[in-house]
């Protein structure tokens, strides 16, 4: 049992770990996600979406069932994803290799950059896995 004294403490700890305080704070945290734009559904980028249509149709073919069609919608949006990401990190990698002075600091931006872009890359694997299951699971 967690004593009233080890609860007290963990509420005190909790209230200083709530975010940014000040209003100038809140807005750069809001901005986050959107600093690359994979975050954002592909669903809404109509430039993104006659290429998931084409991908859809040359996972299902016209006979299939329907379930099937919604999971190669996902397996397609996670592979566009997963290309999106791959064309960051190109970007990244092009970016370092043209500076002509790199100091160790510039290794270290480059690691954090390339570790956030490992987390979208790790959950776009995953569903891209689920959708494969699925798919194999339906037909």
């Amino acid at each position: 049992m967690t004593s009233d004294r080890k609860i007290a403490a963990n509420r005190e700890n909790a209230k200083k770990s709530t975010g940014p305080q000040t209003e100038a704070g809140q807005r750069r945290s809001r901005r986050n996600a959107f600093r690359h734009g994979l975050a954002i559904a592909i669903g809404g980028d109509a430039s993104l979406s006659a290429d998931v249509e084409m991908m859809v149709q040359a996972v299902v073919s016209a006979g299939e069932q329907e379930t099937a069609g919604v999971f190669a919608r996902q397996l397609a949006v996670t592979e566009i994803n997963l290309l999106r990401i791959r064309a960051i990190r190109a970007s990244l990698f092009n970016a370092f290799y043209e500076k002509l002075d790199v100091q160790l600091r510039d290794y270290a931006v480059l690691n954090d950059n390339l570790a956030k872009l490992e987390r979208y890359e790790r959950r776009a694997f995953s569903r891209c896995k689920r959708a494969l299951r699925a798919i194999c699971q339906s037909g």
